[in-house]
């Protein structure tokens, strides 16, 4: 760019401060606010303009600050410290910015200028829905619709202007999704309620609140931080917290430990003896036991002895697991890879259908789900279905209004996390049969608590586990790998016997080669060598999102070569015939987190993407529910729980080694069906296998599981 005869950017760090106007949207992030935009100056050169920017569109006009960089690959940037938003003044302008809104687009964007002239925006924001209304063929609730979009674009635009001075406007997005229209009274009245937005920590809540005039030795600062603390700890997978780590945490948030009674009259905190809880999960975790207590001291409610049908070839420990759920109200059936248990939950069905008994089969993601669907020819659903709960209103199934049925067998229970443990219990009557089903050394749940394990352990009811490792089963390497990683074993990448090849490891030191044997694999060797289709039948899995080799850096180059010439879509975030996931469940539309889909369709008129689920599904998914889509050419093992893939593609590199544990790659390795290949340094795999520490958690559920421990007074 020239400014009187010199370029502004020529290699040094100085700044910019001036008006520019946003051309297009080339990237912006999902999650953070982060943007980058190509924007024109005054004076009509064009930029490329990077920073936390989501809050403007195309068309909007935004006074910035900001430092010139260089990127290696893209050449000069200015990286903005801040970008306050200017209305458009011009009509191309406005045109842009109203044809970002839902159910306007650049056609109706032209014909609100063409009715209200240059006081578009001033008319529009007197009366959106009458102003919307006014369009030809506008309907009413397009109109309100669009209202909506208009008042949340401003809205968003007026908390960044309030956030800016204080360095979280990169978090306006956020801010306002957690609390909507009181979010300027929240930053004002309450700051440390910002705790609750993920990418705000206590640390930046109190340094508002400080600037605000809070106390330093407050006792409302101590308790928030104490909250803090039971939170994050909430979100590694902990019920409570020991009084010495929380003390330990507070004197790093606070330079000082409050008293325990202090910390103990804060809102919404519990103790039980030396353990630190929130209150509703200290309730939930008392009433799980107190419930499982209840259900296992009652004799069975079925009367059914089955026998083995005539050929069966169920060895006996498996028969123990299809009795064990007709003579206890509560029984489990374990074990990895290879051992049976699909054939227990069919031979289940098989002997309850045969005494027409009613049965429910659930599993917690849809994929699961369809497996049980395919191996009993039994309907199964997921576990948020079968209840008809949505996560923020009471499930329809629940005390007083139980399920109806005899028997109700759940797999892949592994992934149920204490409140959904609670959530299924309440729904689930004394009088029917529970079976959950899982493997105990899979990843444990997303979310506090470990109630699979935890009900194994603690010996309450008849718990299964199934060792045999059947003779087909074996000849996979796979499987073979996957019972070693479980043993503390490194696996065997050499075939034994008449074993199939379908592992291999390769050996790629470092980051960058280990990203471009990902590559060359799932782009390559899937559809040369198998004949399967990249897109849809391989998943890499990696432990981190950052980083040369990891997940977002795979996602860009795996999409570049797997889907060059996708038309751009959703704003340029994605690309048609795109491999997407659902990180968030989405009830009200049947998309629920962890669900794959393809980007079939975008509609920038209607403001939607027509997508196709892993399931053949298709899904019409408004563009206000679409930020929870991410690409998924490369995903968390965490996120591939309760799937099984064709083909698994692992990254085990150095640089992952802090997060490498024994049931991660055991998890990862257990995804695949038909092949998995592991790239990445051996000596690094070899010790995560001997860390077995990924289930280690804050949980007391196995000692409130001893009758004499368990409270009986809480409900759900």
């Amino acid at each position: 760019m020239e400014d009187g005869g010199e370029t502004l950017f020529d290699g040094d760090d100085r700044g910019f401060e001036g008006t520019v106007e946003i051309v297009r949207q080339i990237f912006v992030a999902d999650d953070d606010g982060f943007a980058i935009l190509e924007v024109r100056d005054d004076s009509g050169e064009e930029m490329v303009l990077t920073g936390s920017l989501a809050h403007l569109s195309p068309g909007e006009k935004a006074k910035v600050t900001g430092d010139w960089e260089h990127h290696e690959k893209f050449g000069p940037q200015l990286r903005a410290a801040v970008a306050l938003p200017l209305d458009p003044e011009d009509r191309e302008g406005q045109i842009a910015f109203l044809g970002t809104l839902k159910h306007i687009g650049p056609v109706r964007a032209e014909a609100l200028c063409e009715i209200y002239g240059p006081e578009v925006l001033e008319t529009i924001a007197r009366d959106p829905v009458g102003a919307f209304s006014a369009l030809p063929r506008m309907s009413r609730g397009n109109a309100e619709a669009a209202a909506e979009s208009w008042v949340e674009s401003r809205a968003v635009r007026d908390l960044y202007v309030q956030l800016a001075p204080l360095g979280l406007a990169h978090l306006a997005q956020r801010i306002h999704s957690r609390f909507g229209d009181r979010a300027l009274a929240v930053i004002h009245e309450d700051p440390y309620s910002l705790t609750e937005v993920e990418g705000v920590g206590f640390r930046r809540a109190d340094a508002i609140a400080l600037e605000s005039g809070v106390p330093p030795d407050s006792d409302r600062r101590a308790q928030a931080a104490t909250l803090y603390l039971l939170v994050e700890g909430e979100k590694r997978g902990h019920t409570h917290l020991p009084m010495s780590e929380v003390a330990s945490g507070l004197e790093g948030l606070l330079e000082r430990v409050p008293s325990e009674e202090v910390i103990l009259a804060g809102p919404g905190l519990a103790s039980d003896g030396d353990r630190l809880y929130r209150e509703s999960t200290l309730a939930r975790e008392r009433w799980c036991a107190s419930d499982l207590i209840e259900r296992a001291g009652e004799p069975a409610w079925l009367d059914l002895e089955p026998a083995p049908p005539e050929g069966t070839e169920l060895t006996g420990e498996q028969w123990r697991a299809v009795e064990g759920a007709f003579t206890s109200r509560v029984s489990v059936i374990t074990g990895g890879p290879g051992v049976g248990k699909t054939v227990c939950t069919r031979e289940l069905v098989r002997a309850a259908k045969g005494a027409d008994l009613r049965v429910l089969l659930a599993a917690p993601t849809g994929r699961a789900a369809r497996r049980m669907s395919e191996a009993t020819g039994v309907e199964a659903y997921t576990v948020h279905r079968l209840l008809e709960w949505r996560p923020g209103s009471e499930p329809g199934f629940g005390p007083g209004r139980t399920l109806p049925a005899d028997l109700i067998v759940v797999d892949e229970a592994s992934m149920i996390n204490l409140r959904m443990f609670e959530v299924l219990l309440g729904g689930v009557a004394h009088e029917t049969h529970l079976v959950l089903v899982g493997d105990a050394d899979q990843l444990p749940p997303v979310g506090a608590g470990k109630p699979f394990s935890d009900l194994i352990e603690s010996g309450l009811v008849p718990a299964t586990r199934l060792t045999h490792i059947f003779r087909q089963a074996a000849r996979s390497m796979i499987i073979t790998a996957a019972h070693q990683v479980n043993a503390g074993e490194a696996p065997d990448f050499e075939p034994s016997g008449d074993q199939q090849t379908d592992l291999f490891f390769l050996d790629r030191p470092s980051p960058d080669q280990v990203a471009d044997s990902v590559v060359e694999l799932v782009a390559e060797r899937v559809s040369a060598g198998l004949d399967l289709d990249p897109s849809r039948d391989a998943q890499v899995l990696a432990p981190i999102y950052r980083g040369e080799a990891g997940i977002d850096a795979l996602n860009e180059r795996l999409q570049e070569r797997l889907n060059p010439t996708g038309r751009p879509a959703f704003e340029g975030r994605f690309r048609l015939g795109d491999r997407l996931i659902q990180t968030r469940n989405a009830h009200e539309i049947g998309l629920m987190n962890g669900t794959i889909c393809f980007l079939v369709e975008d509609d920038p008129e209607d403001g939607s993407l027509v997508l196709e689920t892993d399931g053949g599904e298709t899904v019409v998914l408004p563009y206000e529910e679409a930020r929870d889509l991410k690409l998924a050419y490369a995903i968390s093992v965490h996120k591939s729980q309760g799937c099984e893939i064709p083909v698994v593609v692992f990254v085990c590199q150095r640089a992952n080694a802090g997060m490498l544990t024994r049931p991660l790659i055991y998890t990862a390795i257990t995804r695949a069906k038909e092949m998995c290949v592991v790239v990445g340094d051996r000596l690094t795999l070899d010790r995560g296998v001997k860390r077995d520490d990924g289930g280690r958690r804050h949980s007391s559920m196995v000692e409130r599981l001893e009758p004499s421990t368990a409270g009986s007074d809480l409900a759900p």
